[in-house]
């Protein structure tokens, strides 16, 4: 028998004090210091663990922008998402290139030789209703980058002056903003004199026209910088709905690539925030790009984008009725040929959700 039997008549308080003694000696056992070798174990098999939970992978991405190097925010967001690192911390690996014009931008995309391009609200509205397989996935501007521009002493103050007047439309085609000025005065295009006219201010600047059409950003500056004193006139002043650029992408990448459209979109709005606290260095970044580029001119042209690009729930979010507005708007005058739900046309569902969850501060 072993020496740890007990008596048959032990009594239970015996017994109690016996596996109160075991549990003290277990407690005491758990208390031993942990050799060496086992911590050495430990520490390998979390090192092992931590290996499983590898990095993503480098994917390779393709942005082209609509225009040459400059100060427009949705290209200088991907200039300092570059150069800052954003990129690099997503794992992406990012050529930023710029069209030739013609629209070459979207005929890559459509290829899918690049993944992500600019272009206007209107634009992604006319490539949707045409059966396009592109969808805008972040908006920058609020309102419309086109407007109007007359000399300061030429008594026009608002469109009701336009009538009688030489107004100026570009590319042949009479734009819905300018209808859409017009008829909230109560005026049509056959009240103007319309001239159509290049994009060279000089046409202006040489009293061909009265009424010039500019891109907002940096053509006012470049006129007032000629010597000229205009008055900007901006649709969206007149309640005409107006948006501006956006990053458009083919529908398979952000159905196929989701994981790669929001690490790029996570990028670039990181670099707006980082932009509006340091505009000027900004600058310093896209002036590596847009060489020979006049540095205040660029400083304008990122201010005005800045202004427009203002959202009171995150720059790159949208508000669907704007869209709406907008591709009512472009129907009405006969840009799209068809009514249209707008919301074809874009999803932004993977913006909001990085404001949601307070990936973008």
């Amino acid at each position: 028998m072993s020496s740890f039997a007990f008596p048959r008549r032990a009594s239970r308080l015996t017994l109690v004090v016996l596996a109160f003694a075991l549990t003290a000696v277990l407690a005491g056992c758990s208390k031993a210091p942990v050799p060496a070798s086992a911590t050495a174990t430990l520490a390998a098999s979390k090192a092992s663990a931590s290996a499983t939970a590898a990095p993503k992978p480098v994917e390779k991405v393709r942005f082209m922008a609509g225009f040459m190097p400059q100060a427009n925010l949705p290209f200088v967001a991907a200039y300092v998402a570059q150069e800052k690192g954003f990129f690099a911390e997503e794992r992406l690996e990012v050529d930023i290139r710029h069209s030739s014009g013609q629209d070459e931008h979207l005929k890559l995309l459509l290829n899918k030789d690049v993944d992500f391009i600019t272009g206007t609200a209107s634009q992604a509205l006319r490539r949707s209703d045409e059966g396009l397989p592109t969808t805008a996935i972040a908006l920058f501007g609020q309102r419309g980058d086109q407007g109007y521009v007359v000399r300061a002493d030429s008594g026009i103050k608002t469109p009701a002056d336009f009538k009688g007047r030489t107004v100026g439309f570009k590319a042949g085609v009479v734009p819905a903003e300018l209808e859409g000025m017009l008829k909230s005065v109560g005026l049509t295009r056959n009240d103007i004199k319309l001239v159509s006219v290049g994009f060279d201010p000089r046409e202006f600047i040489e009293k061909k026209v009265e009424v010039y059409p500019v891109f907002l950003s940096n053509e006012p500056d470049t006129i007032r910088k000629a010597g000229v004193p205009i008055t900007v006139l901006d649709p969206h002043d007149f309640k005409v709905p107006t948006l501006g650029i956006a990053y458009l992408a083919h529908q398979d990448t952000v159905k196929q690539r989701a994981d790669v459209t929001e690490r790029f979109l996570r990028a670039t709005l990181r670099a707006t925030k980082w932009i509006e606290a340091n505009p000027d260095a900004a600058i310093e970044i896209t002036l590596k790009r847009a060489k020979g580029a006049e540095p205040t001119h660029q400083r304008f042209l990122l201010g005005v984008d800045l202004d427009n690009a203002k959202n009171a729930s995150g720059i790159g979010r949208a508000d669907p009725k704007a869209w709406q507005d907008l591709a009512d708007l472009l129907t009405g005058f006969k840009v799209l040929p068809r009514a249209m739900d707008a919301k074809q046309a874009y999803d932004f569902s993977i913006v909001d959700r990085l404001y949601e969850t307070k990936q973008i501060k």
